[in-house]
């Protein structure tokens, strides 16, 4: 099998994720947007030369697994961490080239966004005013992971925060547009059925949406049967 450490550096976030690893002989993948699991085989293939085979499950979720040791100890040595992404008490570490290549930090960040994370709009109000908060976000129980998630962006010059309990967010105009222009999601990838108002439409298209309603919020005003009034802030 084949071992390349710059394609298993590209998996990382895929497992970190949505992913993990059993009995130190398989990486599994699970999610039930066929996208991303085509996504996932195509990196998989370039990191390992496999990968792997699909089993579908009675909800509708699919899992690719990729058995063997030899697999295994790849992905280890390039993140020995990766055991223990569920501990919250362990403080585990991102390899030391998401730091140092901005490239591999984007895909990190897109990769971890499209799986675990994606756009949100709520409604906000001030006073008698109503208005729209819009947030790219990613989601994490594990603060130590959250922490370094929030690093990457910052060394991407981002200014993410950390709500405490799950998610690293920006929020800011600047941050999001940029975010749309130089990292973006992975192609195809839906908003997932946990979304009442955006649910089936694909990450990109609602953040590129997202963007556009700086300039006109009223866009944003048929998801929630309610229509803002022309001097409300954007």
């Amino acid at each position: 099998m084949g071992c390349d450490r710059y394609e298993v550096l590209r998996v990382v976030p895929f497992v970190l994720s949505d992913g993990g690893v059993y009995n130190n002989r398989e990486i599994y993948f699970t999610s039930t947007d066929a996208a991303l699991v085509s996504h996932f085989r195509t990196i998989a293939t370039s990191a390992f030369g496999y990968g792997g085979y699909v089993v579908k499950r009675s909800n509708g979720a699919y899992v690719v697994k990729i058995k063997g040791y030899d697999y295994f100890k790849c992905l280890a040595e390039v993140m020995p961490d990766i055991l223990y992404k569920n501990d919250k008490g362990r403080a585990i570490r991102l390899p030391d080239e998401l730091y140092s290549d901005k490239d591999l930090a984007k895909w990190f960040i897109k990769v971890y966004a499209s799986c675990d994370g994606g756009v949100s709009v709520m409604l906000g109000r001030r006073g008698n005013i109503t208005f729209y908060v819009r947030r790219v976000f990613t989601t994490s129980k594990n603060p130590h992971l959250r922490r370094q998630i929030g690093d990457l962006l910052k060394a991407l010059s981002f200014a993410p925060r950390d709500d405490g309990d799950k998610h690293i967010f920006l929020s800011r105009r600047e941050d999001i547009v940029r975010y749309a222009e130089e990292v973006r999601f992975l192609e195809q990838v839906k908003v997932t059925r946990n979304s009442k108002r955006f649910r089936g439409m694909e990450k990109n298209q609602l953040l590129d949406l997202v963007v556009r309603s700086y300039g006109n919020p009223h866009l944003l005003d048929p998801f929630f049967h309610h229509h803002l009034s022309p001097t409300t802030p954007a």
